[in-house]
């Protein structure tokens, strides 16, 4: 991980995670270090994390279907106003924004498996913005602090 202090209270961060389920645990602790520097409250470092650790799961899961060893770009810049996430690889396209969201008015038996994880990120978010770059998917989260 690398960190910088811009502009007095302005701070950004950044690491590389292997497209492997076992990385969530570093993710974990990314967001619990930054959280704490920052003074974030326990419910702010809930948000990130779990909207993070949702799209991480889905590009780990889908975004390799060739398989092999690839990297996942996580960039954060945090100030007094709000935090702002980018998520990038280089998997093949899949814009979440473009998923049906589940029906949360049925029960868990009759509700179709998936899309609960961008559901939950897309809520926990102000704003999430999708990106298809010449290398690969881009995601924008933002939330207002």
């Amino acid at each position: 991980m690398s960190t910088e202090r811009e502009k007095g209270r302005t701070e950004v961060a950044a690491m590389e995670l292997a497209n492997r389920m076992d990385e969530l645990e570093r993710l974990h602790g990314f967001f619990e270090e930054i959280g704490m520097r920052a003074n974030w409250s326990e419910r702010l470092r809930f948000d990130v994390t779990l909207s993070c650790e949702e799209l991480l799961t889905n590009t780990i899961s889908y975004g390799f279907p060739q398989g092999g060893h690839h990297s996942i770009k996580l960039s954060v810049r945090t100030d007094p106003e709000g935090v702002e996430i980018r998520l990038e690889d280089e998997g093949i396209p899949f814009n979440p924004l473009e998923q049906e969201e589940p029906d949360t008015t049925l029960g868990v038996e009759e509700r179709m498996i998936g899309g609960l994880g961008i559901f939950f990120a897309k809520r926990r978010m102000n704003e999430m913005v999708y990106e298809r770059t010449d290398t690969g998917n881009r995601i924008i989260l933002r939330k207002t602090i």
